[in-house]
C-alpha cells in the first residue's frame, strides 16, 4: 500500500510541475508513476481495487485539467506566462482601409499574394484572379483588414 501511494503522490506532483516547466521529462516521469500505481493495485488487490484505482486516477486527473484550465491565467507564478494585451490592432489599418482605388506596381510575382509598392510604401498584398507578373501595373481593389487586395490594371 505504501508503495502505490508513494508513486501516485510522485505522479500526481511530476504532472502538475509539468503543466508549469516545460519539456516533457516530468510529464512522461508522472504518467508512468502513475499507471505503475495502477498497476501494483491490480497485482496486490486485485481487478475489482485496480479498476476502482484506474477511475479515480482518471477522475482525478480530469477534474484537475478542468480545474488547472480554468485558474492557470489567475495564479502568481503562472501570470507572466498569459498575454494579456490585444492582439492584432495595429496602426497601419486606418491607413491600409484608405488605399482602395490607388495604384502601384508589383514587386514580386503575386501568386496570389507577394510584395508590392503603393504611393511609395510596400506591402503585402494578394491578387484577385489570376497571378500578376513583376512590374505590372496595379490598382487597390479593397483592403480588408490587413489584407490588400489587388488587380492588374492591364497598362504596361
Amino acid at each position: 500500500m505504501t508503495t502505490i501511494l508513494i508513486l501516485s503522490v510522485i505522479g500526481i506532483i511530476a504532472v502538475l510541475a509539468e503543466l508549469v516547466l516545460p519539456g516533457g521529462i516530468l510529464g512522461v516521469i508522472g504518467a508512468l508513476c502513475l499507471v505503475a500505481a495502477v498497476i501494483t493495485t491490480f497485482a496486490a488487490y486485485g481487478s475489482t481495487a485496480g479498476i476502482i484505482a484506474l477511475a479515480a486516477v482518471v477522475l482525478i486527473g480530469l477534474m484537475t485539467l478542468r480545474v488547472w484550465m480554468r485558474s492557470f491565467h489567475r495564479l502568481p507564478f503562472t501570470k507572466r506566462l498569459v498575454l494579456n494585451e490585444t492582439v492584432g490592432i495595429g496602426e497601419s489599418l486606418p491607413v491600409r482601409g484608405a488605399l482602395a482605388g490607388e495604384t502601384g506596381t508589383s514587386l514580386t510575382e503575386l501568386m496570389p499574394s507577394g510584395r508590392a509598392e503603393i504611393n511609395g510604401e510596400k506591402f503585402d498584398v494578394m491578387a484577385e484572379g489570376p497571378a500578376i507578373r513583376r512590374g505590372a501595373p496595379i490598382v487597390v481593389v479593397e483592403s480588408r483588414g490587413p489584407s490588400v487586395v489587388v488587380r492588374e490594371t492591364g497598362e504596361s
